[in-house]
């Protein structure tokens, strides 16, 4: 798949492949949130330190992670580099169950801005799933005059608000912040759902919509003897 290019932006502040590593409670929020299947097999194509599948599997559910780098140190559930946008499948994707719950690079790829980055990894896993896609993105995704198709032409079932925001350090600096890697959340998230087995939802008018809720923040207990754990 094509992706336009552009130069880097000066300063050099953002990880070169958007390579940003989500806390587990984050996946295991969702599935407090939504319902999902047994009967199938979960990818995330972008999986980096296998956080989402190790979140899944941790429920009960089979997952696995590819990416195109190696960054799971040998863990059994990475099944090997592969370039999502690319133009060779992997075998996972050809399952006759899957559905892909990933967080998708938003916008640079090597250094350089991707316009529409986001976008066009959630389309093409919307073209290789046949259950549902889950895509963990920043709330201001939801607001652009270029993503209105993705809204309209493949409606979600759900947006989920992330109400405590997430800290999400670059993965390449994880171990240098040691304990401070997963504090002070500064973006907003959200978790968008779409469904291929299920058609458009729409108003009365025949719009199409998707209805919003809200994710309530962990208590504070949780939260301390969570990061007690991960230490």
């Amino acid at each position: 798949m094509t992706v336009e290019l552009s130069a880097p932006p000066k300063g050099g502040t953002r990880h070169p492949w958007d390579w940003y590593v989500e806390e587990k409670w984050v996946t295991h929020r969702l599935l407090d949130m939504i319902a999902l299947e047994t009967d199938v097999t979960y990818l995330d194509p972008c999986c980096g330190q296998l956080h989402i599948p190790e979140a899944l599997t941790e429920r009960g559910f089979f997952a696995y992670g590819t990416d195109l780098f190696d960054r799971a140190g040998g863990h059994s559930l990475f099944m090997g580099e592969h370039d999502l946008l690319g133009d060779q499948r992997h075998m996972l994707e050809a399952s006759n169950g899957l559905s892909i719950i990933f967080n998708p690079p938003f916008s640079f790829q090597n250094g350089r801005l991707v316009r529409g980055l986001a976008e066009k990894c959630i389309r093409r896993a919307l073209s290789i799933a046949t259950h549902k896609v889950c895509a963990l993105l920043p709330l201001k995704w939801l607001a652009s005059e270029g993503r209105y198709r993705l809204f309209t032409d493949e409606t979600p079932i759900g947006v989920w608000i992330l109400c405590e925001r997430p800290s999400m350090p670059p993965g390449n600096i994880i171990e240098q912040l040691g304990d401070n890697a997963f504090d002070h959340g500064k973006i907003d998230y959200i978790w968008v759902v779409w469904d291929k087995r299920r058609a458009p939802m729409t108003d009365f008018q025949g719009r199409p919509f998707a209805p919003t809720f809200w994710i309530p923040p962990r208590e504070k207990i949780t939260v301390k003897a969570e990061r007690k754990l991960a230490a």
